[in-house]
């Protein structure tokens, strides 16, 4: 005949294992969400980051290029421009002195700066055409418009490469917290169904709690 309080021991010794027993679960459940997230948000940070990268450089290709190509269109322009007046200074001197060559001469030059200028109008209209391929054209005809939503999703890859640092920090912080909780574990297993034992064991249950709590959040 088993002793009631024999009987008590085994009953309190049966349900310490089976708490510790699920504990043990918990936590190699918390350590593999852990490592699953921690290794998801590394390459969400990663992807991210080369993403945004990708996009600053475009976006500092199309300033440079349309920049580039809009400064050179204005300097022709300027140049027809200047030719011009030139021409019709010298028509206005001409006829001054009565002097029918510097007339002629001046003439051409109205005529040429009004060539020039119809050259560099179409010359600008068809900017990024051909030979030029589909990436570059891009890159020269590029509207702030254009590099305005360029900058904006590469801001936004930036929040996102940040959100997924600041979410590996928090599985770090719950693997840690999740190998402290292992650790009072074995020394409660160790140190059995005394006081000890189950004060160890209840500090392990809360650690492993608090854990739970980024982990269930990070996978709703």
């Amino acid at each position: 005949m088993i002793e009631p309080e024999v009987a008590s021991r085994w009953r309190s010794q049966a349900a310490y294992d089976r708490i510790a027993a699920v504990l043990i679960g918990v936590i190699a459940i918390l350590a593999a969400v852990f490592a699953v997230q921690q290794a998801h948000e590394g390459l969400a940070g990663t992807r991210a980051q080369v993403e945004g990268a990708r996009l600053a450089a475009d976006a500092a290709a199309r300033i440079g290029a349309s920049s580039t190509s809009f400064a050179a269109g204005l300097r022709a322009q300027q140049d027809a421009l200047v030719v011009g007046i030139t021409g019709t200074s010298r028509q206005i001197e001409a006829l001054t002195a009565g002097h029918e060559p510097a007339l002629a001469v001046g003439a051409a030059h109205v005529a040429a700066s009004q060539r020039l200028a119809g050259a560099v109008a179409e010359t600008l209209a068809t900017t990024g055409g051909e030979p030029l391929d589909g990436y570059t054209a891009g890159l020269v005809n590029a509207t702030n418009e254009e590099i305005v939503v360029i900058v904006e999703e590469q801001n936004r890859q930036v929040d996102l490469s940040i959100a997924a640092g600041e979410h590996q920090l928090v599985a770090v912080l719950g693997l840690s917290l999740v190998a402290l909780a292992g650790v009072l574990a074995g020394i409660a297993a160790v140190l059995g169904r005394g006081k000890a034992g189950w004060l160890l064991l209840a500090i392990a249950w809360i650690v492993a709690l608090v854990a739970a709590v980024p982990a269930v959040n990070w996978l709703v």
